[in-house]
Order: C-alpha cells, then sequence, then structure tokens
C-alpha cells in the first residue's frame, strides 16, 4: 500500500505538551539546558557506525527496494531530513526493531523474523512507527528530543523521586501509542498496524485483526485499569488505544487506559501539580466554614505554594468517586483545620468541618482520622459532633 498525500501530521501527544509546560514553568533553568545540550546530542561517531555495519546486514535494495521507497517517502511525510538506513540484525532472534540518529542519519534496525513474518503492509506499518519516533524528537525545534533527555536523565539517578521514575513509565508509552497512530496514519489501515502488533507479539503468520479488538473489548470490560507496564502498554491497550483513535474518542480512552486517575500510590509530576490544586481547593474550603482563629491561619500560613485564597472551592460531591489515597488526603486536611486550634472543644466548628468533609465526599474517611487524633471511635466521633450518619 502506498502511503496517502502527505498531510498535516497527528497532533503532538497532550501529555508530553503538558509535560514541557511543566517543566519549562516550574525548572526553566534546567529545561533551558537541557534543551541546549540536545541540541549538541549529535556529533560523529565513526566506532559506532563501523560497530552497527559489523553487527547487521544494510537492506541497501533489490529485494528491499519496496520497503526502502517506503521509508524515503516517509522521511518526506515525517519531516525528516535525514537519509533513513535500514538494517536486519546479526544473530538476534529477539522479535524487535529499533531507530535511532547517528552521524546525521537515521538508523532503523530489524531483528528476529520480523522481515519474513510481516506482509508489505505491516513492515510499512514497523516502519512508520519507528519513524515516528523521530518525527516527534525533531518537532517544534528538539522540544521533546530535549523533554525526553530530560526525564530519562533525572529518572535515572539513584535517589530520583518515585514520581519522576512514573513519568518517564508515562512519557514512553504515551510515545507508543502515538508512533501506533502515526503508523495507522501512514498505511490508512488500523487493521494492517493491529495485525502487526499481534503478530511481532505472539510470531503468528496469520492472526484476525478483528477478533483482537472484540478481544481487547473484552479484556477492558473485565478490567479497565490503566496499563502497569514499564517500556509499551499491554497489548490490549495498544490495540484499545488505535481503535479510540479511529472514533476520534482518543484523548478520553489514552488519559484513562495510560494516566489512569490520580493516586498518590502511583502519580507523576503533572498528577503532582493536580493533587496540589485540589488540595488547595479542600482547604480553600474548609476555611470558609472553620472559626478564623490565629491557630488556622498560621495553619495555613503553612501551606504558601498551595496560594489557598485563590484556589477556589471543592463541588459537592467531588471527591466521592476519587481514588482512595486522595480521598484519604482530603480528609487529613480538613482534620488537620478541625485541630489547628489544639483540640475539639469548639462543637461549632467541629460540626461546620465535619459537613464540609460531608459535601466534597470525604466524610467516612473525616470520621476515621478525627477519631484516630482523638483517640476515639469512628462511632464516638459521630456522635461528638452531634451527625445522623
Amino acid at each position: 500500500m502506498q502511503p496517502a498525500a502527505p498531510t498535516d501530521a497527528l497532533p503532538t501527544p497532550t501529555y508530553h505538551r503538558d509535560l514541557a509546560e511543566h517543566f519549562e514553568q516550574v525548572e526553566p533553568e534546567l529545561w533551558s539546558w537541557f534543551g541546549e545540550s540536545s541540541a549538541l546530542a549529535e556529533r560523529r561517531d565513526e566506532a559506532a557506525e563501523l560497530a552497527l555495519l559489523k553487527s547487521a546486514y544494510r537492506l541497501d535494495g533489490g529485494p528491499h527496494a519496496v520497503l526502502v521507497g517506503f521509508a524515503t517517502m516517509l522521511a518526506t511525510r515525517f519531516g525528516i531530513g535525514e537519509p533513513i538506513v535500514l538494517y536486519q540484525a546479526l544473530g538476534d532472534n529477539d522479535r524487535n526493531a529499533r531507530v535511532f540518529r547517528l552521524n546525521s542519519q537515521v538508523h532503523v534496525v530489524f531483528s528476529g523474523d520480523l522481515l519474513d513474518l510481516l506482509d508489505t503492509d505491516e513492515l510499512h506499518a514497523v516502519l512508520a512507527h519507528e519513524l515516528a519516533h523521530i518525527a516527534l524528537w525533531k518537532r517544534d525545534g528538539g522540544r521533546y528530543f530535549a523533554l525526553d533527555h530530560l526525564v530519562e536523565r533525572l529518572a535515572g539517578e539513584i535517589a530520583a523521586p518515585d514520581a519522576l521514575v512514573e513519568t518517564a513509565r508515562r512519557l514512553r508509552l504515551h510515545t507508543e501509542v502515538w508512533a501506533d497512530a502515526m503508523a495507522v496514519d501512514a498505511v490508512q489501515s488500523v487493521a494492517a498496524t493491529v495485525s502487526t502488533i499481534v503478530k511481532v507479539n505472539t510470531g503468528l503468520r496469520h492472526v484476525d485483526p478483528d477478533a483482537y479488538l472484540r478481544q481487547a473489548t473484552q479484556i477492558l470490560e473485565m478490567d479497565g485499569g490503566a496499563s502497569q507496564a514499564w517500556s509499551h502498554p499491554e497489548l490490549h491497550i495498544r490495540v484499545a488505544c488505535i481503535e479510540a483513535r479511529a472514533r476520534s474518542s482518543a484523548d478520553g480512552v489514552i488519559d484513562e487506559l495510560i494516566n489512569g486517575p490520580d493516586d498518590l500510590d502511583r502519580i507523576d509530576l503533572l498528577g503532582q501539580a493536580r493533587v496540589q490544586a485540589v488540595s488547595a481547593r479542600v482547604l480553600n474550603s474548609g476555611a470558609a466554614v472553620a472559626n478564623r482563629s490565629e491557630a488556622v491561619a498560621q495553619y495555613l500560613a503553612g501551606y504558601p505554594e498551595l496560594a489557598v485564597s485563590a484556589a477556589g472551592a471543592v463541588a459537592n460531591g467531588e471527591l466521592i468517586d476519587a481514588e482512595p489515597s486522595i480521598r484519604w488526603l482530603a480528609a487529613a486536611l480538613l482534620v488537620d483545620l478541625t485541630l489547628a486550634d489544639g483540640g475539639t472543644d469548639t462543637l461549632d466548628d467541629v460540626r461546620a468541618l465535619a459537613r464540609e468533609a460531608e459535601r466534597q465526599g470525604v466524610a467516612i474517611e473525616f470520621d476515621k482520622i478525627l477519631a484516630k487524633a482523638t483517640e476515639q471511635t469512628p462511632a464516638q466521633v459521630r456522635a461528638f459532633r452531634g451527625a445522623t450518619r
């Protein structure tokens, strides 16, 4: 299948854009340094190129002329100015393909039995997927190459915070599902792209992409949880993301299947920022009903980064469906406000904040935390504040 005429490329993944803006705003000096160092990353390395030539068979043409020609067309379509060179790895039985830039060229190395296993459209889908990585890195003056370089470097540090490691994981997964979408766009076939992914993962020469689309739907109906993978999303999630994009419902589905809901037990840098915003609104809503004593004012002053006064309010029942860790955090903040004066002597204040916890959707957690803090049972706490629940 010949690629469609060059069109506007797919939009840059939302996750990449949001993450780049986050670093640019929160760590401007670090962002600038990595941007400059990434621009200087391209250099001559004759030893690396020699090692590649010794370890792989270069696909110069002949029986591979169609694939080489498709690579050239993709380079134009994706805005890649460097020559594309294709190889088959020697002695590497792992079924895979990888791409990298070296000496002002883009090198794609196939390994295992891919070239024999896949038909023409499927090979084109693999090639488009790999070259999509380069296309993404080249966008906006290398902005997303700098982002990838920055995140992987920071996440690789021994003392890297869990949120940074999780950010690196999600960045990889978002990159992969976007590259799948670019493959679909290049070969103009969801079926060919799905069959490619299934064949690569199973080794089967004949597969039914529609059958696996149904299987992926069944899996998600039974378990709609977000991906737990580290480099590539699970097969059913990759296929679900491809199918969702074909239905123009990609953003919501991809966010649900790659990111999942915000959860303090597994959160990335962007999620941390969202949770900080929620925390500010929880405190702001609580402060609006609390006794505005000096002790409460001092407590709120201890969270200058939350900008409580400008945070807005939590909507009615907003936190009912939040993950347990987020609900417990919100309840704990409201309990802190309750106890800011040193105890539960002011019944009106306790009751006001208890009602606020119930309004936000964290009443059960509020009762449990307040009971533990005051060495009472949840039932005693409810009775103490005159609750009817």
